[in-house]
């Protein structure tokens, strides 16, 4: 396996692995050849005959060894190489958790000639000493960053391999494939028989659905990682504010009979079937003469176009009494054909159809309540009534906007997703290539080279997700993105 530059430094490194200020535990740990040493000068075990077994927590206490000052008791653990987090020497020391005694500590460490690690360098080193791959070193700092469950469930298949076992068979098909092909170009004068341009093109068709498979869990995948954005628009008075309230399970915002109550956007962050959700309640759509309700509809409508997902309200007492617009449903000028109908509303135009979810609240208020509520006909938008005051229809619409989030191509169960964005990059890259390859065989004589050349991009593409052909400044922007310490 070919690694890129910047490997382990071969010195011995420290930094601090737990939150800095007051906690009941912090945690120093050291990385490298002179690990064991270093905690040896420092730790005076409670029994003086100890011998720091590996992978055993001593305890005792530190002291400067200069003039043998106390500086904390604590638990010493010495974890020799290979079976290490780094595969390199490792120790740690665990002391109380306020801000002095880890400091102190960690001040004796460097003072016996060990570096204070970089962001990210226990987990690089891990890497490039060949303990986990790059996939695996990124689901690291998923993990501690998780939003939910269902984050931290799909961090720790990608940190046990699962993805990564995915793109290496994947890897070694399109390797095998290459091997086939450049045979006959390396070696003419072998008289090697060709490759049936049939079973080629069927390993590429085969090796394209596999591949497109992996993207189609990413947007998904992506908003259980990352999150999504959902807007609560619509005009003045039809209870969005309410809505956000019902749907955060607290009075998050102001509610008021008076129009035009919300002049900024308001957020709360919550868990729709394991997606974190950021919620934004807007300004009511409206033509007003006043500066701060006309700046508050400008920023409602830059949330709702920036949005993944917008709830429209309307009252559906007002649809009883009034006739639904007839050009809610038109098609703006800059869809293109074929795409679902989107509402004609000025705020609306250019969202997606399918990023618009229309809410129907203040069902309490039907003169005729056996007549439900008129919904329009229009393809790809879903309608929920609800009464967000009395919490009427909000699992049916959490139920609608999971829907919306997750369709039938991404399975939340699934062993294999797709949730980071340099993934799904990479993944396209693969992709656009092996649909080069595809493209010469429609031709009488297959150009073996340039077949080899796409099977090539392919191959460097899968090996950049796992490390393997990475550039540097990649790496660098993936590691500097952890915190020091991990």
């Amino acid at each position: 396996m070919r690694k890129p530059a910047f490997p382990p430094d071969g010195d011995t490194i420290a930094a601090v692995s737990t939150p800095f200020g007051v906690g009941g535990i912090g945690i120093v740990r050291i990385s490298g050849n002179d690990a064991e040493k270093v905690v040896r000068r420092l730790f005076v075990p409670h029994r003086p005959k100890t011998s720091l077994p590996s992978h055993r927590l001593c305890y005792g206490t530190i002291r400067n060894p200069r003039d043998q000052t106390l500086v904390d008791e604590v638990l010493v653990a010495v974890m020799r190489a290979p079976g290490t987090y780094t595969r390199e020497d490792v120790a740690e020391i665990q002391c109380h958790g306020g801000a002095v005694p880890v400091r102190r500590i960690l001040e004796l460490v460097l003072a016996e000639g060990v570096r204070l690690a970089e962001p990210g360098e226990f987990t690089r080193r891990a890497f490039f000493n060949g303990r986990i791959d790059l996939v695996q070193a990124e689901a690291v700092l998923d993990t501690v960053q998780a939003k939910s469950d269902t984050a931290l469930r799909f961090a720790q298949r990608q940190l046990d391999g699962t993805f990564s076992r995915e793109i290496r068979a994947i890897h070694a098909r399109v390797r095998d494939l290459l091997v086939q092909v450049e045979a006959g170009l390396d070696f003419p004068e072998e008289d090697l028989p060709e490759p049936e341009s049939s079973r080629l093109r069927a390993e590429i068709s085969g090796l394209t659905e596999a591949v497109q498979e992996l993207l189609d869990t990413s947007r998904a995948g992506h908003w259980v990682r990352d999150g999504v954005t959902v807007v609560i628009g619509g005009k003045p008075n039809v209870g969005k504010s309410t809505l956000l309230n019902a749907l955060a399970g607290r009075e998050r915002a102001i509610v008021s009979a008076t129009p035009g109550t919300t002049r900024d956007f308001l957020e709360e962050t919550l868990l729709i079937g394991g997606i974190p959700v950021r919620l934004v309640d807007t300004a009511g759509i409206c033509e007003s003469d006043e500066e701060v309700e006309t700046r508050g509809v400008a920023l409602a409508r830059g949330q709702i176009r920036a949005a993944d997902l917008v709830l429209w309200v309307l009252d559906a007492s007002r649809l009883e009494r009034e006739p639904f617009p007839e050009d809610f449903g038109s098609r703006p000028a800059d869809r293109g054909p074929g795409t679902p109908e989107a509402p004609a509303d000025e705020s609306l135009q250019g969202v997606p159809a399918d990023r618009i979810i229309l809410v129907f609240n203040k069902v309490d208020l039907l003169v005729s309540p056996e007549r439900g509520v008129r919904t329009p006909a229009l393809p790809g938008l879903p309608g929920v009534p609800v009464c967000a005051l009395e919490g009427l229809g909000l699992e049916a619409l959490r139920e609608t906007i999971l829907a919306r989030l997750v369709t039938d191509k991404m399975d939340l169960d699934s062993r294999v997703v797709v949730t980071n964005v340099r993934h799904r990059l990479v993944l396209e890259d693969c992709l656009a290539a092996l649909r080069r390859a595809a493209e010469p065989f429609g031709f009488a004589e297959l150009p073996a080279d340039l077949l080899a050349q796409d099977l090539r991009q392919a191959l460097r593409a899968l090996g950049e997700i796992l490390g393997e052909t990475t550039p540097e400044e990649i790496l660098r922007r993936i590691f500097d993105s952890f915190c020091v310490g991990k």
